[in-house]
């Protein structure tokens, strides 16, 4: 089940010596986001002094800490011990390494699992970001949400640590079912049967479980339409059944797999249940609405981009480490659903893997304590309150693609420029670099201090990347100093627009999206108030994309104008 990895052919070993406290974050960034490595170990005279994690480097870019600690309270075990690893990797869903230290505390090696790439992806994604913001990404993302919305705000979280440890107990006892081989997700066809409470349904929930999937406009995630026997979507959202016809008021769920329902029918939701019980106390008007997701980051998408009210309660299920005081204090309700869950019997057999992945009595056991809050603190009632709903933005920029951006800024050295100074920029095709190209940058001197030209990386053009970029330098090197050439990269001036103005094929939400990031995060982050454009083709398309440019940028405080009035045409 466990890959053992002796200490010799591990490269995440690090001595003391060669990690300086001064250096220490900026080494072990290097070693998590370009080399990929789980976990640091720091060794003195061979002896392991302790490990860093990812979370670790996180919690010290979030949390402003003054210096990168190692931690010395680490879990291993003294040999090569499956079921100690088991445990570790039950109670600790985001590790994929365990160590192994002997008894004179030397590094024997790691018993490693198949890492879950979305999780690791979605770590990485926020390391990253906090990295640059100085701040934990998802608290960052509550806050933004918290101080724009109408809605009121409840969140709800559970103590992943103290159920899954009540869940290792009871399966180091033997309680847990062990009957038949692995089907799916590591249960058995009897234990899915149980799981589900019916038989012969797992294959159909295997089929759409696959099926089901979203796609991303304007960077908001929908979940795209389905028909099935256990998944029925529809408008981007997973169906709740049982919603009044005229409804009055809302109750909104954002959340991941807990909140979507990974592993139960559409009836059987969190949201579902609630909406029942709801139904059943008298003929409510409130409308229970599944905007969760699978991924644990992406229904912040929706929360910022759904149209609310004062009427509507947004309720998000978070992690308890994004919560803050100031936080908490500017919500409506914060409650945690750990003792519902340790309330449900035979838990072990309800849940797949994480408290995440939880069957339709837990769900029910969670709609419940919901339920109870929501009352005991009169939200339900909505008298007094403006029913007309505002949209905070129609965009959204998540956290893998702003991580990736701010990796582009770190390949491309932009990462350290000063924000201050007049600072432009022109985005071009640039195919090849000639005379015009080199007036345009002139003209658009005449107005900034410095000017980044970015060339689009549409790899259908004539002439290669490579050589669109050393010929803009070539014919821009005497203004070194003044002009930064380089790749546009994967988010702005992207492929989909350049191939779109080449084919004459219109893509306004593409090329809206285009310029809400340039303005948001080139605008912000690099403090480019100029943008400067050019027909290079001279067609409709093109014209259309300096329209929406002129439309959208003045929103984030810049100003847009063609570094080339008085041209009409031609490729020359």
């Amino acid at each position: 089940m466990y890959q053992f990895v002796p200490r010799e052919e591990m490269r995440s070993v690090l001595d003391i010596a060669d990690f300086p406290e001064n250096d220490r974050a900026e080494i072990a960034y290097r070693k998590f986001v370009y080399d990929r490595q789980e976990a640091l170990y720091i060794e003195e005279n061979g002896i392991l002094l302790g490990v860093i994690s990812i979370g670790d480097l996180e919690r010290y870019y979030g949390n402003r800490k003054e210096k990168l600690e190692i931690n010395s309270r680490f879990s291993c075990a003294d040999e090569i011990d499956e079921k100690k690893a088991a445990a570790f990797f039950r109670r600790f869903a985001t590790f994929y390494e365990f160590p192994v230290v002997n008894a004179g505390g030397r590094l024997e090696g790691v018993m490693k699992r198949a890492i879950r790439y979305d999780i690791r992806q979605d770590q990485l994604a926020s390391l990253v970001v906090s990295r640059h913001l100085k701040e934990m990404w998802h608290r960052s993302q509550l806050s933004r949400f918290l101080a724009h919305t109408r809605a009121r705000v409840v969140l709800y979280y559970t103590d992943e640590g103290a159920v899954l440890q009540e869940l290792s107990k009871k399966n180091a006892s033997g309680s847990a079912q062990k009957n038949g081989e692995a089907y799916w997700k590591g249960l058995s066809e009897s234990q899915w049967s149980d799981f589900l409470g019916e038989s012969g349904a797992v294959e159909s929930l295997k089929e759409e479980f696959g099926n089901f999937h979203t796609e991303l406009v304007k960077g908001v995630s929908e979940i795209v339409p389905m028909a099935g026997e256990f998944y029925r979507c529809e408008d981007g959202s997973r169906i709740t059944e049982g919603n009044p016809p005229t409804p009055e008021s809302r109750i909104l769920f954002y959340g991941p797999c807990t909140v979507v329902g990974a592993y139960c029918r559409d009836s059987q939701t969190i949201p579902s249940c609630l909406q029942g019980m709801l139904n059943a106390r008298s003929k409510s008007r409130i409308q229970v609405v599944n905007r969760g997701l699978f991924n644990v980051t992406n229904f912040f998408s929706r929360m910022m981009t759904d149209s609310l009210s004062e009427k509507d309660i947004a309720l998000v299920y978070v992690e308890k480490r994004w919560l803050t005081e100031e936080i908490s204090r500017k919500c409506a309700y914060v409650g945690s659903l750990t003792e519902a869950f340790l309330r449900v019997e035979n838990l072990e057999n309800k849940i797949v893997d994480s408290s995440e992945h939880c069957n339709y009595e837990v769900n029910a056991c969670l709609a419940e304590q919901i339920l109870k809050d929501l009352e005991a603190h009169r939200l339900l009632d909505g008298t007094g309150l403006s029913g007309e709903r505002t949209q905070i933005q129609d965009y959204y920029i998540g956290s893998e693609i702003l991580s990736e951006v701010f990796l582009y800024m770190e390949r491309n050295r932009l990462a350290a420029e000063a924000v201050d100074g007049r600072k432009g920029a022109l985005a071009v095709l640039a195919d090849p670099f000639t005379d015009r190209h080199r007036r345009a940058v002139e003209a658009a001197l005449g107005k900034v201090d410095r000017l980044y030209v970015f060339l689009a990386e549409d790899s259908n053009l004539h002439f290669s990347l490579e050589e669109r970029i050393r010929l803009a330098k070539e014919a821009l090197a005497d203004l070194e100093g003044r002009v930064t050439v380089i790749p546009a990269g994967k988010y702005l001036y992207t492929k989909k627009i350049s191939r779109g103005i080449r084919k004459k094929r219109f893509c306004d939400a593409d090329m809206e999206y285009d310029c809400d990031l340039f303005g948001e995060i080139f605008g912000g982050f690099l403090g480019i108030r100029h943008r400067f454009v050019m027909r290079e083709l001279d067609n409709p398309v093109e014209q259309k994309y300096m329209d929406i440019c002129r439309d959208i940028l003045p929103r984030f405080g810049m100003t847009v104008e063609e570094a080339e009035p008085n041209m009409t045409g031609g490729r020359t």
